[in-house]
């Protein structure tokens, strides 16, 4: 049964790296859904809309560079976990700016947003990510499985506590900011950890050659385009 369940093609395997590479390219479109999606969440949780939040969850294309990582780890490739890392990073600062400001024109008092005020660091919080984040590793890379819905249980883990951590620091409340962040920190350790099992069951070692030759295409692509812009 564990064979049936975790087995995949070699071919899967290497259209699985395709797929993760390409949608998590640091490029202009990628940030712009992050940015997107985290002021649709901010003015969610300010008023406490969770219509709002969802909706900003489901724009928001964070999980790719978290699996991507995860794919790092289990082939050993440094190249890949920095870039994965550094695409992360960015969109985290990305968000924290934009919250940052969205916070400073905000009016309300943030003590009575109750959203923000569940974001609690728990071990059942850390056990929701670990369970989200098999459903997602599994469904994305199982071919003709619906991603959808892991995809948005991943960004419930992540897109509102990287939104509170800025809308928290605008209003200068550190304890509940801290609080945001060790959620976000907990819910990133638990999905990286659950992919990492997956995708070591599925064997996705064999995929090294694959995934690093995506990385590479990525990178020359990323130099034509930085060429052309300069001749412009």
């Amino acid at each position: 049964m564990q064979n049936n369940i975790l087995k995949i093609k070699q071919a899967d395997r290497n259209k699985f790296c395709t797929y993760i590479v390409e949608s998590s390219a640091p490029r202009g479109d990628f940030y712009f859904l992050v940015g997107l999606s985290s002021l649709i969440v901010a003015l969610g949780l300010m008023a406490n809309n969770i219509i709002l939040v969802i909706g900003g969850m489901v724009v928001a294309p964070i999980l790719s560079p978290i699996l991507a990582l995860a794919l790092g780890v289990v082939i050993n490739d440094a190249k890949v976990i920095i870039r994965s890392l550094k695409i992360f990073s960015v969109s985290f600062i990305l968000v924290f700016i934009l919250t940052i400001i969205v916070g400073l024109f905000s009016s309300g008092n943030i003590k009575e947003m109750e959203l923000i005020k569940m974001m609690q660091p728990s071990l059942f919080n850390f056990f929701v990510s670990l369970v989200a984040g098999l459903a997602a590793s599994y469904t994305w890379a199982k071919p003709n499985l619906d991603s959808t819905l892991p995809g948005i249980a991943i960004t419930v883990t992540l897109i509102p506590p990287m939104t509170a951590v800025g809308l928290a620091v605008s209003h200068m409340e550190w304890a509940m900011s801290g609080d945001a962040l060790k959620t976000f920190l907990l819910n990133i350790l638990g999905i990286t950890a659950s992919s990492l099992i997956i995708f070591s069951l599925m064997d996705f070692y064999k995929a090294k050659s694959k995934l690093v030759e995506e990385i590479k295409l990525e990178e020359k692509e990323l130099k034509l385009e930085k060429k052309k812009k300069e001749k412009k």
